[in-house]
C-alpha cells in the first residue's frame, strides 16, 4: 500500500514556541493549508483556531483576547478556548456557531497541535520531555517546498549518511521496531569532529530514534569520546501540501565544568544545523518514489513506508511531485 504523497497527514506538528506565544497575545499562523490564530488565555491555556470569525468571515487575527475567550475585532463576538461563540457585546444570545479549534499540547517549551482531516480526536500523545539534567531546547525553524513524511524518512535512510554528510560506517545497532504510532531506529557513525574544532580528528556516534506519526521525531545523540550527550527534535510540520516548515530544537547534557556547558550546546547545534541544511536543497527537490528499488541495507526505508501510512486519512496510489526545475 502506498500513501498520497499530495496529502497532508495525520498527527502531533510543532506549531509554535512557549516564548512566542505570551498571555493575551494573538499570533497568525499558516499549517495544513489554511489559516490559524494561536492565542493564550489569561489562566495560560494555550489555543488554537480557524483564522476566520464564522460569523461574517473577519480575521481574528486583530481579535484581543478577553479572559478566557477571543473577541471578534468586527462585530465583538466572542470564542471561547473550544471554539465556541458565547458571547455578544450586546449581550443578546451568541448564535449556535464554532470556529474550529485543534487540541494543544505544550512539552518543554514546545507547542503541538493535533491535525486530522476528518477533525478526529486524537488517540495517543507526544512523549513528555522532561530530561533532568539538560539545558534548555535551542530552537530553530526554516520553510521550504517539501514534506513531513520525506523528511522523517531520513531517520531509516541510513545509506545517505556518507554521500551526503560525510559520516564514516552508518549501520543499524538493533533492527527497526514498530509500536503503533511509534518507529524506533538505532544506529551508530563516526563522524569529523570539525564542529567542536577538531576536524582532522573522528570519533564514534551513537543515535537512538523514535518517530512519533510524520510531525515529532526524537533523537538522542552520544559522542561518548568526548563525553558529549544531546537531545534533538526534528519537528516538520505541513504548511500545505507541498510546502514544509522544519522545525528543530537541540538541547545537551550539562557538563561537570558548567561553564562549557553553552559553548559545547552551541557547537553541536551548528554540527547538527549544518547537517540538515545539507539536506534541505535535496528535500526540496526530491520527486516522491512510491515503489523505490531499494538495495542491501535500506530495508528500514520499506519498514518505515509501511509505519507512515498508517498516518493518512484515504490512502492511495500517489501523484507524485514533479522535480523543481531552475534555470542555470
Amino acid at each position: 500500500m502506498t500513501v498520497p504523497y499530495e496529502a497532508i497527514p495525520n498527527g502531533w506538528f510543532s506549531v509554535a514556541t512557549t516564548k512566542e506565544l505570551k498571555a493575551r497575545r494573538v499570533v497568525e499562523k499558516r499549517y495544513f493549508g489554511r489559516e490559524w490564530v494561536l492565542w493564550r488565555s489569561a489562566s495560560g491555556a494555550p489555543v488554537m483556531q480557524d483564522a476566520y470569525c464564522p460569523h461574517l468571515g473577519a480575521h481574528l487575527g486583530a481579535g484581543t483576547v478577553r479572559g478566557e475567550n477571543l473577541r471578534c475585532p468586527f462585530h465583538g463576538f466572542e470564542y471561547a478556548r473550544d471554539g465556541a461563540c458565547v458571547a455578544t457585546p450586546d449581550g443578546r444570545t451568541p448564535p449556535r456557531t464554532r470556529a474550529r479549534s485543534l487540541p494543544l499540547l505544550e512539552r518543554e517549551g514546545v507547542l503541538l497541535a493535533y491535525w486530522h482531516a476528518e477533525g478526529e480526536a486524537p488517540h495517543w500523545e507526544p512523549p513528555s520531555l522532561d530530561l533532568p539534567g539538560f539545558t534548555s531546547f535551542r530552537f530553530l525553524r526554516q520553510a521550504f517546498r517539501g514534506h513531513p513524511q520525506e523528511i522523517c524518512e531520513n531517520s531509516s535512510d541510513l545509506v545517505h549518511f556518507g554521500p551526503t554528510h560525510g559520516y564514516g560506517n552508518p549501520h543499524t545497532t538493533r533492527e527497526p521496531r514498530v509500536d503503533g504510532h511509534v518507529l524506533r531506529v538505532d544506529y551508530a557513525m563516526d563522524r569529523s569532529l570539525d564542529f567542536l574544532g577538531m576536524p582532522n580528528r573522528r570519533a564514534p556516534l551513537v543515535f537512538s530514534a523514535e518517530v512519533f506519526g510524520l510531525g515529532f521525531s526524537r533523537v538522542h545523540a552520544r559522542m561518548p569520546s568526548v563525553g558529549v550527550e544531546a537531545d534533538l527534535l526534528i519537528m516538520p510540520t505541513p504548511i500545505s501540501a507541498d510546502e514544509v516548515e522544519l522545525n528543530f530544537a537541540a538541547r545537551v547534557k550539562r557538563l561537570k565544568l558548567a561553564f562549557l556547558t553553552p559553548l559545547v550546546r552551541e557547537l553541536f547545534v551548528r554540527g547538527y544545523t549544518s547537517d540538515l541544511m545539507a539536506d534541505v536543497p535535496i528535500w526540496s527537490r526530491k520527486r516522491y518514489v512510491p515503489r523505490p528499488a531499494l538495495t542491501e541495507g535500506e530495508q528500514p526505508i520499506a519498514i518505515y513506508r509501511k509505519f507512515a501510512a498508517q498516518f493518512y486519512s484515504q490512502p492511495a496510489d500517489p501523484k507524485p511531485l514533479a522535480p523543481v526545475l531552475r534555470a542555470s
